[in-house]
């Protein structure tokens, strides 16, 4: 047997023990050390195994990562589409979960099926029949919303908006809160949803009348914050796509998917035709890269083409904006600002977190975070406490405070996975982790799902690191509690949302035992504590 079967044993005895952080290491390692000789289906049988680890442990969006590599790797092979759709039934992703049930029903032997493979069938069948029906019970709207509108984020942030502008009206200190920022995100994206609705093509001669900048705030609204993206239909990607080419053709944007090429066509086109023309065609260039980035890497799952995309974006900002120092903004455009820019470096993380994390990326993403809070500290260096902008609120949580959260926080998705690899010492690697996700939680309000999300994952690394005391883990958990609430009254059925309600409870419940024992004597609130703490 190779090293890389001999790891794969040791994983899946410690799965059947239902030591999962134990299997998911042995499982890592079984790929690190797995050769192109194994084959794709022995690699893709790894990942799926790893899948089923994170899945026990409840970490869903790495479970999703790992299955859909499973699948990519063997397209036969029908537990890898199966966990994939458990996966996204954990993260509400019904629509792609049914697909990929029902790709693991294709993927089984249609006829004379052994006993394992009718018990899969089964299983398979009853997860497809589960999810349809929840997609029955929820109902797609017209673009990908919900029907029952009391449940949406931006719904219910529109409730809660006057509160917080009587609020504003009455206390000095200016009220930091995500409905602020999905409010306003969903505002920009609606408007540029209407505009592209609009548009009329007439079939026999291709005229196209209709209103501009649809493509505009539909990337504002998702750069502002992504979530306002959360399930697109087809309809909505093909009114998307319509647009974006009549506007490409209305600027003469370029359809170059390399930046140098889209560089050097842009500096031309400045000397020849002036600002007015190069602006608008390099803003649709940029945008249509984002749009395409936003829904490969939420309707395809290819978070290696967004991670591309992203980068084109900002190697062309980066580059013209160096050759064009002295222009004016104005001239330049909105693209070039720092508040686009930084919209664009929190997705571009975003997709590097939910990419395979390979060494490399790895590398990348830790490298693309500390340049991230390196512009940032240049560009505000005595770190401003929250605030909102009078005339727009929300507009300096969206463009300043979450992306130094999203960079810290990946910070701490790099740490939490470099710990588990050859070499590494672990338990200095989850350390790091932790402190850089509570970090991380500072610059999202509480009531925004990803605060208390954070904070669970410090309290992960806390617990895997095995170096902090009982009254710091409590503390985290008693955070978690606190601000779980006031997430969930926006956020409780978002993509993340659907997942995590449950995991919260769980803290809660964690946390009365720990307690409990502290005050029976059974435990030291100072002593250091591990994973083996929740067990007792």
């Amino acid at each position: 047997m190779t090293v890389s079967g001999d790891l794969k044993s040791l994983g899946n005895a410690f799965f059947v023990a239902k030591d999962y952080l134990e299997a998911e290491k042995h499982y890592t390692r079984a790929i690190e050390a797995s050769k192109e000789s194994d084959g794709p289906k022995e690699s893709a049988v790894l990942y799926a195994n790893r899948a089923a680890c994170l899945l026990c442990l409840k970490r869903y969006m790495d479970a999703e990562r790992d299955a859909t590599k499973a699948t990519k790797l063997d397209p036969t092979y029908a537990k890898g589409f199966a966990r994939l759709a458990t996966a996204q039934d954990c993260l509400g992703s019904y629509t792609m979960s049914v697909q990929n049930w029902q790709q693991a029903l294709a993927a089984l032997p249609q006829t004379n099926l052994g006993p394992a493979e009718q018990k899969q069938k089964a299983q398979y069948e009853a997860g497809l029949m589960a999810t349809s029906g929840t997609l029955v019970k929820l109902g797609l709207g017209r673009f990908g919303g919900l029907r029952d509108e009391a449940r949406l984020p931006w719904d219910r942030a529109a409730v809660i908006v006057p509160r917080l502008r009587i609020q504003r009206l009455t206390n000095s200190t200016p009220v930091f809160s995500s409905a602020w920022v999905i409010h306003h995100a969903y505002q920009e994206f609606m408007n540029g949803v209407g505009r592209a609705t609009q548009l009329q093509i007439n079939p026999v001669v291709g005229h196209h009348a209709g209103a501009l900048d649809g493509i505009s705030d539909i990337t504002n609204g998702v750069l502002r914050d992504r979530r306002v993206m959360q399930c697109p239909t087809d309809e909505f990607i093909a009114k998307c796509n319509d647009q974006l080419r009549w506007e490409a053709s209305v600027t003469q944007a370029w359809d170059y998917d390399r930046p140098e090429l889209v560089i050097q066509a842009a500096l031309v086109r400045q000397s020849e035709q002036g600002w007015q023309a190069v602006r608008r065609a390099l803003s649709i260039t940029v945008r249509g890269w984002i749009l395409r980035a936003v829904i490969e890497a939420g309707v395809n799952q290819r978070h290696d083409i967004a991670v591309t995309l992203y980068k084109n974006c900002l190697d062309v900002l980066y580059s013209l904006r160096a050759t064009w120092i002295s222009a004016t903004s104005r001239d330049r455009g909105v693209i070039f600002e720092n508040s686009f820019i930084f919209g664009i470096r929190r997705i571009y993380l975003d997709a590097l977190v939910t990419s395979e994390p390979t060494p490399d990326l790895l590398e990348l993403l830790q490298e693309q975070s500390d340049v991230l809070i390196r512009d940032l500290d240049e560009a505000h260096p005595h770190s401003p406490a929250p605030r909102e902008e009078s005339a727009d609120p929300g507009f300096f949580s969206s463009f300043y405070m979450y992306p130094r959260g999203q960079a810290l926080a990946a910070k701490g998705f790099y740490y939490k996975n470099i710990a588990t690899r050859t070499g590494s010492d672990p338990n200095v690697c989850f350390r790091k982790s932790a402190l850089e996700y509570l970090k991380s939680v500072e610059f999202f309000p509480e009531d925004d799902e990803q605060h208390p999300w954070f904070l669970n994952e410090a309290l992960e690394s806390m617990l895997n690191a095995g170096s902090f005391p009982l009254r710091e883990i409590l503390d985290v958990m008693k955070r978690i509690g606190v601000s779980a609430p006031k997430a969930k009254e926006i956020w409780e059925y978002s993509s993340l949302g659907a997942c995590v309600w449950g995991t919260f409870h769980d803290v809660a419940q964690q946390e009365a035992r720990l307690r409990l024992l502290v005050e029976e004597g059974k435990l030291s609130i100072e002593a250091c504590v591990g994973h083996g703490v929740l067990q007792l």
